[in-house]
């Protein structure tokens, strides 16, 4: 027989292998990285963000975060301009303590002759005549002081003629204090006195300040002519039983449903007892700049707000029910307006309101200090409150020059002083935030910005880094080491 052919399977070469291993690993790591975040769409860079999306989105800019800060009429409740607050009142004017008077009496020394009295009403709300003592004019006309002091006089003279002029009304003024050249107390010479005539008195304000205060007074017995927060508009009554019954179903419709929002004017709208119901995170609204306009719309956002739950941003809508409290919370003592000051000052006539008597003006200054920024980002330090404009979450990383080549947006830590001696930290989403789909944050004074990272991080940094586009095909070409392009290097350089 013949020689028996030895048969031998052929080995991979050692280079074939290592190739093989590097794809492989080059392939773990690429699932890994795919599997641990969604967001890596930037080439590989998930510290980069940005919309880039043809279809404009609107978002809110949020001034304080509910999840760690309160309740936002934690000291006071602002209310909106209401359509009262732009009518005039033309009224009588009452004597209070501080007026001066002018009294006339005919005939009180010796006929036919006039004597002169200028009078001080006192804090008890009284003046003293002579010859007739003390007489109580507090919360009179000038009609009725005058009518009390004849009605004195009758015991000296017959048929008392009296006349009475209010020189000083000290009651008839306003306050105003803050921003302004000239803080102080001014005269409201007219009904029709309004809030830039106000403003001009105390030398004006600086148009960089966003908000401004009225707080004014109001009776105890003085009845709301529009809806406040938690009341039942005047005129109207809770529904009971079947009326109430009849309204779901006009709010469901025939086939069903959920019953709509109800805005503040409604007349289910009426209690102290509030319960929340989630809504889907809203990203497209639309701010109103009139107050007295889209009132649906203006009083469904002022009975919601956004609150931070699971890792987002939900808007919230408070509905209420029962009835238990409603005659307290007509018992109203003061309204604290506020007024928007940027279309107040362009000359929109909805926000230049009345000035009443015993109103205080309070203009804010603008908001100073420093925030500080650290972790993934390329600036970390501090940073001053610019003088214009809210400085968010988005404006202060962007101040920073952006994060970091390892910084990772969906972990961005705010810390807050949320107290005396006490402040909070709360996860915010940077990513979210930039493409539209949650509410940048307006950031305070002492807040501290943090930006974290990951473990995949850095090896998707070094991966990222090992790509070198230098002659345009992603491989480092070295004249030193391309012997192949350039030729053998020089080895006689002297010449010799």
């Amino acid at each position: 027989m013949g020689p028996t052919a030895a048969f031998s399977t052929p080995r991979p070469s050692p280079r074939r292998t290592h190739a093989l291993v590097l794809l492989g690993l080059a392939g773990g790591m690429f699932a890994a990285l795919s599997g641990c975040s969604s967001d890596l769409d930037t080439y590989f860079d998930p510290s980069k963000v940005a919309r880039m999306e043809a279809t404009p989105t609107s978002v809110p800019i949020l001034d304080r975060i509910a999840a760690i800060e309160g309740p936002a009429d934690q000291y006071v409740e602002h209310d909106s301009i209401r359509p009262e607050d732009l009518r005039p009142e033309a009224f009588e004017y009452r004597i209070g303590p501080g007026d001066t008077l002018e009294v006339r009496i005919w005939d009180i020394i010796s006929p036919g002759q006039v004597e002169i009295y200028p009078l001080l009403v006192d804090t008890r709300g009284t003046i003293t005549v002579p010859q007739l003592g003390n007489i109580n004019v507090a919360g009179l006309t000038a009609e009725q002081a005058r009518q009390s002091i004849a009605n004195a006089t009758e015991s000296l003279v017959t048929n008392p003629l009296v006349q009475v002029t209010v020189g000083q009304s000290r009651n008839q003024t306003f306050t105003i204090f803050g921003a302004v050249a000239a803080a102080g107390t001014y005269y409201v010479p007219t009904a029709d006195y309004r809030l830039l005539e106000a403003i001009t008195t105390a030398g004006g304000i600086a148009e960089t300040i966003p908000y401004l205060y009225v707080i004014r007074q109001i009776p105890l017995d003085q009845q709301p002519t529009s809806q406040g927060a938690g009341g039942t508009p005047a005129g109207q009554t809770q529904p009971q039983g079947e009326e109430f019954i009849d309204l779901l179903d006009s709010l469901t419709g025939d086939e069903g449903g959920s019953p709509a929002v109800l805005s503040s004017g409604s007349s289910t709208d009426t209690a102290t007892t509030a319960s929340w119901q989630p809504e889907q995170p809203a990203i497209d609204l639309i701010e109103g700049n009139a107050p007295a306009a889209a009132a649906d719309q203006s009083a469904t956002e002022a009975n919601s707000a956004w609150i931070f739950v699971n890792g987002e941003w939900v808007r919230t809508t408070r509905t209420y029910a029962g009835n238990d409290e409603s005659e307290a919370d007509s018992l109203v003592t003061q309204r604290v307006i506020k007024v928007d000051t940027r279309p107040l000052l362009s000359g929109d006539a909805r926000y230049n309101i009345i000035i009443r008597a015993g109103d205080v003006i309070r203009v804010p200054p603008t908001e100073q200090g420093i925030v500080y920024l650290e972790g993934e980002v390329n600036g970390p330090g501090s940073y001053n409150l610019p003088a214009v404009g809210p400085y968010t979450l988005r404006r202060a990383i962007a101040s920073a020059r952006g994060l970091s080549a390892i910084g990772i947006p969906e972990r961005c830590d705010l810390t807050r002083m949320v107290g005396e001696n006490r402040q909070a930290t709360i996860m915010l989403n940077y990513r979210a935030i930039v493409e539209g789909t949650q509410p940048d944050v307006i950031l305070k004074p002492n807040d501290i910005i943090t930006v974290g990272t990951t473990f995949w991080a850095y090896p998707l940094a070094v991966f990222r880094n090992g790509f070198r586009f230098t002659y345009g095909f992603g491989f480092l070409l070295d004249r030193n080491f391309g012997n192949d392009v350039f030729g053998a290097p020089p080895t006689n350089i002297s010449g010799r």
